[in-house]
């Protein structure tokens, strides 16, 4: 198959799904309207941002021309039509020409593209802007995506009928997990995009606390580097945190599987599909002091945990076996 993904790339999980397809045999190419912040990697690159309405309107348009000639599925990521129009509860795009040209439509959702602004702890002028037109999105896609994916638990509340997927972002493979240094202070790493959401003030006030009980430990604070560093940051860590508010893991946490690490979270249980065999350390803000304690103070745990985080990130977060999920019996 012929497979285009677009017009974003979020946290990289586009892009290592591509590559996955590329694996299984298909031609697969990400698209993205602009850059990242991080340097995740794209095959078609527009750079939109900054040019007056109508030539981004016209970039736009080509991009669909792009994948109407040249491919057979077009993935949108997420939740976003390459071109929308709102009036209200209505929406038009692109997707049903793509339909009436016999493409295949697939949506992956991740997060605040559908997540309401009051049950993403995000006080965001931005945020609140965009939370109205988000349900009417959501239909829309839903309407017209032959199949449409969430990679957070929770998302399924606003999308019915959608399927959980996990992330692709990591190719363990590409990874190497270290040993755990043998260093007396302790390194704990949190990487957060948004600290709000994250929870980001709890983790820096766990670990002052920890040492001002005299506990050898330093915070790692991993905010606004590419992936590149990020990575090198997360192995040379001992702990990683990741969020501590929206009760699933993100990218960062799979990166640190990967590598070998062990992860907190706050996971919420009712939706977790994995259940007892995802192997995160669950927390929360009130706990988070003393689940760390426990953790920095079990070498042998920590070992443990990162085996099995290894060991899940390469069963559960292989991009080959995403593609697979994702393509499914598509002809």
């Amino acid at each position: 198959m012929r497979i285009l993904h677009a017009p974003a790339d979020v946290g990289g999980h586009a892009f290592g799904l591509s590559r996955g397809e590329r694996e299984l045999g298909h031609v697969s190419d990400v698209a993205v309207l602009a850059a990242g912040p991080y340097g995740y990697a794209a095959d078609i690159r527009l750079d939109v941002a900054g040019r007056p309405a109508w030539q981004r309107l016209r970039m736009r348009g080509g991009l669909i021309r792009r994948a109407l000639e040249g491919y057979d599925v077009v993935h949108l990521n997420f939740g976003q039509p390459i071109v929308a129009f709102r009036q209200g509860a209505h929406m038009l795009s692109e997707l049903p020409l793509l339909k009436r040209a016999g493409k295949t439509v697939l949506v992956t959702f991740q997060g605040c593209d559908v997540r309401p602004q009051a049950a993403c702890a995000c006080t965001s002028p931005t945020c609140a802007a965009q939370t109205a037109g988000r349900a009417p999105n959501a239909r829309h896609m839903l309407a017209h995506a032959d199949r449409v994916f969430h990679l957070n638990p929770d998302l399924r509340r606003w999308l019915p009928g959608s399927r959980f997927l996990p992330y692709a972002n990591v190719d363990p493979r590409e990874l190497r997990p270290l040993p755990l240094s043998d260093r007396d202070d302790l390194i704990v790493a949190h990487g957060p995009t948004n600290r709000e959401v994250k929870g980001t003030a709890r983790v820096l006030a766990a670990v002052d606390a920890l040492r001002a009980e005299g506990v050898a430990v330093r915070l790692d604070l991993i905010e606004g580097v590419p992936r590149t560093e990020a990575l090198t940051r997360i192995a040379a860590a001992d702990v990683i945190v990741d969020q501590l508010r929206l009760g699933w893991y993100g990218g960062l946490a799979v990166e640190a599987m990967a590598l070998g690490r062990p992860v907190l979270a706050h996971i919420r249980e009712d939706g977790n599909p994995f259940g007892a065999a995802l192997p995160v350390v669950r927390t929360g803000p009130e706990r988070l002091r003393d689940d760390l304690r426990a953790l920095l103070r079990d070498r042998a745990r920590r070992e443990r945990l990162g085996g099995e985080g290894r060991a899940f990130a390469e069963r559960h977060h292989d991009p080959r076996t995403v593609a697979r999920t994702v393509l499914g019996d598509l002809p």
